[in-house]
């Protein structure tokens, strides 16, 4: 069973995030997609970061 916490949040940010809610989907859901997406931009971030200083570790 999953844990169940409270998660203080605006109205604001209430109601964005049911915006960004996908119809099948649950707050859960929809949570774990936004982190998901926020981790591979940081990745991506990452790498164009690296590329763009051209110095790179020979392995």
């Amino acid at each position: 069973m999953p844990a169940t916490k409270k998660i203080p949040v605006s109205k604001e940010i209430y109601a964005a995030i049911l915006d960004l809610r996908r119809p099948d989907e649950t707050l859960d859901d929809t949570l774990a997609r936004l982190v998901e997406a926020v981790k591979k931009q940081r990745l991506a971030d990452d790498v164009e970061e690296v590329m763009a200083r051209n110095t790179f570790v020979e392995l």
